[in-house]
């Protein structure tokens, strides 16, 4: 790598190996650059760096479930295939082995050597230069031989970035800096703990260099930050107080328009640190010399709400059209998702596993979830999501294998998932993998779609790891199955009339209700795909208040907390028996409609999608022994034949969330080998263990392929 020279008074330099760094500022009466050049500082590796330093570098976390080692899950997948087992390695070695270096200033005062490590540094998160951008490269009074480096950020924010030193003994850690970029292995093994530098940062920086404002705005949202920091307000509160809001809009959703925001590598970082600050830039008198905005991630997130709760439809300004598209396209790209997940997740908290010690019942952050979370941003090579994937959910296992397809990545991924025993591998209802090298041959594994995690939005992502994990391969996965019902039995009911005219008329007059009174909105949900979601209400009227009212409430009670659905239910549909206007009906009991609304709204949203429901329709069935033990789900028509089972694993009401009913086909007659048709959501029972009673039921051994 050679030594390089960074820029004004401050010096990088490296050794021929690329094994040191250091940065050091410069005498300014002096103009020899080799002389400042002398001093390099050895880091290490990061377990180095932060030996003999208290509760600073941690173990990689092992699940105490001794079955979900990172050596038991690399085991398993080894058994699976050799090929696939050796992409992978173990990121505790990795961080222990792999060089670490940081950009630190090893003169103390007085122009002592140092000769101690740094007790702390930062982490830089930004996007790499587009060709487009300004960028300073080296000042012109450097000798020739100097030139062959530049910060990878602009000179206006590398001062900043400088100040946001506790001293200048602390160090700064920056991927393009302290990576040999021309070395591909070492590159891959820091990839593979890159989480753990985030996660031990004391401060991660965050350049927004794409976004510039201009004075008047720097100086207004600068306002807005003191008020809320005097006043102890959320800054969501001192907008909507100050009646700025529309400005408040307009600028966040400049800020947003970042390319930071689009980028897999800058969410990764995001979700594993734990203290963030974000550096924008102001525009001033000096074309070239702009000033830095400083933000916390608490207040852009009040920035989002915000954003979210803004009327763009009742806008009367200029701006409107253009906000609301700048809105909707910052929505799909998955900006929401990146700010807010840290608040509900719990910035650096490792989900992956607990503590070894731990006795309770283990939950995990899924891997393929979290990749397909990832689908909304861009990342230079498909296999950078599945390093960034496996350092969010703390595994224990890094990617060091090739470039591969998403295909690929996601079979892989999945793989993975189930052996570290993932059970949203066995829920998912997408489309099926084709075996990695063998196109013609399709596997068990279905892809995720967007929906098969709806019903885990807002508990921290994390799923009740697997009892145990099942025999499986790529073509194949052996499961004790539930028979349920199938096709030709009349245990399977759909909907029937008066219900479906109850429901129809609930339906319609919430809508109605939707349209001509803003006190009465209801998500894009209730608009979308009526007729399945006409039958589904019907069906759960047909089961009952009661029954609604207990499956609502075994569901998860925070979900529907002190919510009376059957009275709610009984009041409206006796109130239309008797004739009386929709209108009447929600002003008399208001507090009732809301709950009833909400509770459908997220009914039909958990089951409906939009594939399912050009093929598919609502059934109910009684489970034996009790008949108000009632499920509903979604089913092929009558006309495909279909067996619906359960498998044994899938049971526990901590899967309420998961699309746990399996829709089967026979495989040329055999009784236990089996394709899947679908999957679905069941709403009734919570706890399926029941089921287990009636030994009759229960089929072992059976085969699920491609």
């Amino acid at each position: 790598m050679g030594k390089f020279t960074g820029i004004d008074r401050y010096t990088f330099c490296i050794d021929a190996e690329g094994n040191h760094c250091i940065l050091r500022e410069l005498d300014p009466t002096k103009t020899n650059n080799a002389e400042a050049q002398e001093q390099v500082l050895v880091v290490g590796s990061l377990q180095h760096l932060n030996s003999g330093s208290a509760g600073r570098m941690t173990a990689i976390p092992v699940s105490g479930n001794h079955n979900f080692t990172a050596l038991n899950v690399y085991n398993r997948i080894s058994s699976i295939s050799l090929a696939f087992a050796k992409d992978f390695g173990f990121k505790e070695d990795v961080a222990a082995e792999a060089p670490f270096r940081l950009i630190h200033q090893t003169l103390a005062l007085g122009g002592l050597p140092r000769d101690d490590r740094p007790p702390s540094f930062i982490a830089l998160s930004y996007c790499w230069h587009n060709p487009l951008w300004a960028l300073d490269r080296h000042p012109a009074n450097l000798p020739a031989a100097a030139v062959n480096f530049s910060w990878p950020i602009s000179k206006w924010m590398v001062q900043s970035l400088l100040l946001e030193r506790t001293s200048s003994h602390e160090g700064i850690w920056i991927d393009q800096c302290c990576i040999n970029q021309d070395d591909p292995e070492e590159k891959a093994r820091t990839i593979g703990f890159m989480n753990l530098i985030y996660e031990q940062a004391r401060l991660v920086v965050v350049v927004l260099e794409d976004v510039m404002i201009d004075a008047a705005d720097g100086a207004f949202l600068e306002s807005l930050m003191q008020k809320c920091s005097s006043q102890g307000l959320t800054g969501s509160s001192v907008v909507l107080e100050s009646g700025s809001v529309h400005h408040v809009v307009r600028l966040a959703l400049k800020i947003f328009s970042a390319r930071w925001f689009t980028r897999a590598w800058c969410n990764h970082e995001l979700l594993v640190s734990k203290n963030h600050v974000f550096l924008m830039g102001v525009s001033t008198a000096h074309e070239n010399r702009p000033r830095t905005l400083r933000m916390t991630l608490l207040f852009l997130g009040s920035l989002i709400e915000v954003c979210s709760s803004y009327d763009y439809t009742g806008a009367k300004d200029d701006y409107h059209p253009e906000l609301m598209d700048q809105y909707q396209k910052l929505r799909q790209r998955g900006f929401l998702h990146v700010i807010l997940n840290p608040f509900g997740l719990g910035a650096g908290y490792n989900l992956g596993s607990l503590d070894s010690n731990s006795s309770a019942v283990h939950y995990m952050k899924s891997p393929v979830e979290t990749l397909r979370n990832l689908s909304k941003f861009g990342a230079t090579v498909a296999v950078d999501k599945v390093a960034i994937a496996l350092n969010i959910v703390g595994c224990g296992l890094y990617y060091s294998g090739p470039e591969r397809s998403e295909q690929d990545c996601g079979l892989f991924l999945s793989i993975l998932a189930l052996a570290a025993g993932d059970p949203t591998v066995l829920c998912c209802s997408g489309p099926k993998y084709k075996v990695s090298g063998d196109q013609s041959t399709v596997s068990w594994i279905q892809q995720p779609r967007p929906l098969d995690f709806a019903g885990v939005a807002g508990r921290k992502g994390t799923h009740r790891r697997l009892d145990h994990v099942p025999s499986f391969t790529f073509d194949q996965i052996d499961l004790d199955l539930i028979y349920l019902a199938s096709n030709t039995d009349t245990t399977i009911r759909r909907a029937s009339e008066p219900y479906i005219t109850h429901a129809r008329w609930f339906l319609d007059g919430c809508i109605a209700m939707s349209k001509t009174d803003a006190m009465f909105q209801l998500g894009a949900t209730f608009l979308q795909v009526k007729a399945t979601k006409v039958q589904i209400v019907a069906c759960a009227l047909e089961c009952g208040p009661r029954w609604i009212d207990e499956a609502a409430q075994a569901k998860t009670s925070a979900d529907y907390p002190d919510v009376d659905l059957e009275s709610a239910i009984r009041v409206f549909f006796s109130g239309y028996e008797k004739g009386d206007s929709f209108h009447t009906l929600v002003e008399r009991y208001r507090h009732h409609y809301e709950q009833l609304t909400d509770f459908l709204e997220t009914l039909t949203l958990d089951y409906v999608s939009p594939i399912d429901a050009l093929d598919w329709s609502p059934a109910w069935l009684s489970v034996e022994p009790r008949d108000m033990d009632r499920i509903l789900f979604m089913c092929p028509s009558d006309a495909q034949a279909f067996t619906a089972m359960v498998p044994t694993l899938l049971l526990h009401q901590a899967y309420t969330d998961c699309k746990r009913i399996f829709l089967l086909s026979t495989v040329n007659g055999a009784p236990d080998t089996w394709r899947v048709l679908g999957k679905s959501l069941v709403f009734g029972l919570g706890d399926l263990d029941i089921l287990m009673l009636e030994s009759s039921k229960l089929r072992k051994g059976q085969k699920i392929i491609g």
